[in-house]
């Protein structure tokens, strides 16, 4: 698993009118990629997967405990779902495939 390097900063308005800057990071594992943030509210660091169709929400307050959770949250999700009857969501691939009828090949 390695911490993206890419640093994505988001401005919200508090409940009080108030702008407020929050940098967001990355981190992948497996092919799964999380969003994470400082939740001054919770006084921890807070993530979630992208990109799949179930809650994925994790916390730590270290490094080492957002690592583990993170991990743990793939995990269970994986495990999961090919229990059911529903295979877990790939990771977002960022390519689009497209047919084309054979008149538009050039």
């Amino acid at each position: 698993m390695t911490l993206g390097s890419e640093t994505v900063v988001i401005a919200k308005i508090d409940t009080y009118g108030a702008r407020r800057d929050y940098t967001m990071k990355t981190m992948t594992y497996k092919g799964y990629t999380a969003e994470i943030i400082y939740s001054e509210e919770d006084e921890c660091f807070v993530g979630h997967i992208v990109n799949i169709d179930a809650i994925s929400g994790f916390h730590g307050d270290t490094d080492e405990e957002l690592r583990d959770a993170f991990e743990n949250m793939v995990e269970l999700y994986i495990e999961t779902l090919e229990e059911s009857e529903n295979p877990p969501q790939k990771p977002f691939a960022w390519r689009f495939l497209a047919r084309l009828r054979q008149a538009l090949h050039l």
